[in-house]
């Protein structure tokens, strides 16, 4: 028990290093920015409680898309922008493109999807900084869901949203 212990802290003690307040997108847009300055190794990705194999097919992947938008459109950098500006930014990206992902915090204490009544878990997750680090938000954007141990749809990839972006990014859906 003591080893699991020690473990579960030194996991918290290297996600912090990474962690932000919102949630898992902005946690994992942090890591890549560490890659980028750091050129993390096998053994640092290992310490660091990453997977790198996982970590290179991101950044390859990345590199393809932007490759595709500088040959179809004009990347724009977040370089010199705030950490709050960019944090934000990444938000609004994710939640345009995943807004039927959205779930509202109801007064019985539990998220349900905007689109339906359908009730959904945010459970602790070892891949989750949202749960650990993240606030209790009224509202949440989700990348997928699966089938709970406990029963119920249960969630991978939150993060806390500003409910105004909804209007602003889809007028059309609540006229």
């Amino acid at each position: 028990a003591f080893r699991r212990q020690q473990l579960e802290l030194d996991y918290q003690a290297a996600i912090s290093e990474f962690a932000d307040s919102t949630g898992d997108h902005v946690t994992w847009t942090n890591v890549l920015s560490e890659q980028d300055e750091a050129r993390m190794d096998r053994e640092e990705c290992k310490e660091k409680y990453l997977d790198y194999v996982a970590l290179r097919r991101t950044i390859e992947v990345r590199e393809q898309l932007l490759r595709f938008l500088k040959k179809f459109g004009r990347p724009r950098s977040l370089g010199m922008a705030t950490s709050e500006e960019r944090s934000k930014a990444i938000l609004k990206c994710v939640t345009a493109g995943f807004f039927f992902n959205v779930a509202k915090l109801h007064n019985d204490g539990r998220y349900y999807t905007i689109r339906g009544t359908n009730h959904i878990l945010v459970t602790p997750s070892s891949s989750s900084t949202f749960h650990t680090h993240g606030s209790h938000a009224e509202y949440i954007i989700f990348c997928e869901t699966h089938d709970g141990s406990r029963g119920g749809i249960e969630l991978r990839g939150v993060s806390a949203i500003d409910p105004r972006w909804l209007r602003e990014l889809a007028p059309h859906y609540w006229k």
